[in-house]
């Protein structure tokens, strides 16, 4: 089963705003590992606008009304103390949404639920 998420990205310091579908591979263990990726490249989590820019960038932006129901929403806030995400879930039970986590900071996100070993294959 198809598990698509919608990522939101916010920078209410600079007015900007940015939207992603991600249509299959939405859960938390998934984002953390896209999160990760500049964080195992550079040593620290995508702090900057253009950081999380280029981590969504293969993602399709176009976020459109008649896109399918996602199972998971993500808000991830820029400010300037750093970067906080929160996360919510659909459940097929009809419960609407439900908050999974956060706000958190984006490192501690990271860190919770990037799956075990990820940073060992990386760095092989």
């Amino acid at each position: 089963m198809a598990c698509s998420a919608l990522i939101f990205l916010l920078d209410p310091q600079h007015s900007r705003q940015g939207h992603w579908w991600l249509p299959d591979g939405g859960f938390p263990q998934r984002l953390a590992g896209l999160l990760s990726s500049p964080l195992r490249a550079s040593g620290r989590p995508p702090r900057s606008w253009h950081d999380l820019l280029l981590v969504f960038e293969p993602l399709r932006s176009q976020v459109t009304p008649d896109a399918p129901q996602a199972s998971y929403r993500y808000l991830l806030c820029l400010e300037r103390r750093g970067s906080r995400i929160s996360c919510w879930r659909r459940y097929p039970e009809g419960l609407g949404w439900q908050r999974r986590c956060g706000p958190m900071p984006l490192a501690t996100f990271i860190r919770r639920f990037q799956q075990p070993g990820a940073a060992r294959r990386a760095s092989s």
